[in-house]
């Protein structure tokens, strides 16, 4: 075989039996070749049909002398032996390849998984500094102002709560109330505890007056409070609720 590629050298590339510097040039031949890429659509189903006439005995049995005293036979299986030692070799690549691959994941996940420890040595202790358990999530401490008229006492009662460090400041303002009496401010828990926040006295025209304004606290956080209830405290009854959510 020459080292320029020829059209002939087609079916030799397709027989796989070029070496590595012939199958270059004609590679780089093919590129600019179009009657040679026809070629090579035309004969890319030559090895297959060889192996399969060869495995059936087709060509060996009819396989003659050339001139120069070499068989049709030993040509067949030179080409034959050539092309089988380059799919073995393609195929331990691939495994190769395969095995590296794994290793590389087996190396990534043992070092993700194993990670950076605590002072201990102990992996779940450095997971504690980071991931919040149910204690370190902090509720919301966000307050505003509820406004609430009761239906049927009349009674019409604002208040604005503002969270501190030590629990909740409050503004009330209320009006509606018939005296005379004495009302007082209800901070009512979510477990159940009811914490007097302050108390005023309404005179027998209080009903008719500017709304009360009264500031108190309490010591508890906002979202700790299920409501405020304004309410009588010599009858005991509720004037006018005021739910926090």
């Amino acid at each position: 075989m020459t080292s320029r590629p020829d059209h002939v050298d087609v079916a030799a590339y397709v027989l796989g039996i070029l070496d590595e510097d012939e199958v270059d040039a004609f590679e780089n031949h093919l590129a600019q070749c179009r009657r040679c890429a026809l070629d090579l659509r035309d004969f890319a189903v030559l090895p297959d049909l060889l192996d399969e006439a060869d495995a059936n005995g087709m060509l060996r049995g009819a396989a003659g002398e050339r001139p120069d005293g070499r068989s049709v036979r030993a040509m067949l299986d030179s080409v034959s032996e050539d092309r089988a030692r380059r799919r073995r070799n393609t195929v331990l690549l691939a495994a190769a390849a395969a095995v590296l691959l794994v290793v590389l994941t087996a190396v990534v996940t043992v070092g993700l998984s194993s990670g950076p420890s605590g002072p201990s040595g102990d992996v779940s202790a450095q997971q504690s500094s980071t991931v919040p358990g149910p204690s370190a999530v902090a509720k919301s401490d966000v307050s505003g102002t509820v406004t609430r008229t009761d239906p049927a006492t009349g009674v019409w009662a604002r208040l604005s709560a503002v969270p501190e460090s030590w629990g909740t400041s409050v503004v009330l303002e209320v009006k509606g109330a018939k005296g005379p009496t004495r009302c007082e401010l209800v901070a009512r828990g979510r477990g159940g505890e009811t914490v007097v926040v302050g108390s005023w006295q309404v005179g027998s025209g209080g009903g008719d007056k500017d709304p009360v304004r009264l500031n108190g606290s309490v010591g508890m956080k906002w979202h700790e409070i299920s409501e405020f209830v304004v309410r009588d405290a010599k009858e005991g009854s509720t004037l006018v609720r005021l739910p926090t959510a």
